[in-house]
């Protein structure tokens, strides 16, 4: 199965970063005693997150399919028990955490990549002019996918946290900033796809390649340790196994190993870093292309 959220990437005339950063600060005479440097940028992040967040497409995709996928698939498996001999929950939990590094994976996909449209299609060059310029473009932007990404992690914890998740203490209160930390490299990854890829189809093809990456990597159901081994080195084997390390400290229940196997830690997190250079090499491969063309 793949998901195709589409972020729009016409803004209005009142959400551009023209007429939200134009005339303040440094437009003294625009209201007495001026905006407040960060005003205009709060404001633009604020509509920008709210624009990405409504749209039908990324509510259901980003949101309520990585749901919908734990309520099945979790409580099928809220009677299995704990898995792995150091596990610090049930098997119910796994599958939350999982969901959750997926859709916030997927989730900072989208908001990065409708980022790259926009920038290709000349807001950069209407944020240029702006008092807050590209600095504040960008991090509006970044902000925009964190919080893209913090939403379905929020639901679907809490989701568990209603239904038959069972996690250690500690493990509630780490596992939101441990998915978080996972969509770093998927950041950068939805950038190249919409500076590489044509502008009508760069959001559906990051996102669809992000769920593929979903299944081989680990995240929608047990592998063999043949595939586990393959699964490895995919970019999303490092952000899930991350997200449950505080559940089962790296044992993986393997379908032709009962007893499970324990990834050290090491292993996800140079999945973590080499796919965030790779993907960082294909931004700034896109961006010599394009500076060559101007």
């Amino acid at each position: 199965m793949t998901t195709t959220p589409q972020a729009s990437s016409e803004l209005s005339v009142s959400d551009s970063p023209a007429s939200l950063g134009a005339g303040v600060p440094g437009d003294r005479a625009g209201r007495p005693g001026g905006l407040g440097p960060a005003r205009p940028v709060m404001t633009y992040l604020w509509l920008d997150l709210y624009r990405s967040l409504r749209h039908p497409a990324n509510l259901f995709f980003v949101v309520a399919f990585p749901l919908a996928m734990y309520l099945i698939f979790g409580r099928l498996n809220a009677s299995a028990g704990e898995y792995g001999p150091h596990a610090h929950g049930n098997v119910s939990a796994s599958v939350m955490l999982a969901m959750a590094s997926f859709s916030a994976c997927l989730g900072a996909t989208s908001a990065s990549a409708a980022a790259a449209v926009e920038q290709s299609a000349g807001w950069g060059r209407q944020m240029a002019v702006t008092a807050r310029g590209l600095r504040g473009y960008l991090g509006v932007k970044v902000g925009t996918a964190v919080g893209t990404a913090a939403l379905p992690v929020a639901v679907v914890l809490t989701a568990g946290a209603l239904t038959d998740s069972q996690m250690a203490g500690w493990a509630w209160a780490t596992s939101p900033v441990v998915c978080l930390l996972g969509v770093v490299p998927f950041v950068l990854w939805g950038l190249a796809a919409g500076m590489w890829l044509p502008s009508s189809a760069s959001i559906g093809i990051a996102t669809s390649l992000v769920s593929l990456f979903a299944f081989i990597g680990n995240a929608f159901m047990p592998l063999n340790h043949a595939l586990l081994t393959i699964g490895r080195f995919t970019p999303m084997y490092g952000s899930t196994a991350l997200a449950r390390w505080p559940l089962g400290e790296g044992w993986t229940y393997v379908t032709d190993r009962p007893e499970g196997i324990q990834d050290p830690l090491w292993m996800p997190l140079a999945n973590l870093v080499a796919w965030t250079l790779i993907f960082g090499l294909l931004v700034i491969g896109a961006r010599r292309r394009a500076t060559r063309r101007q």
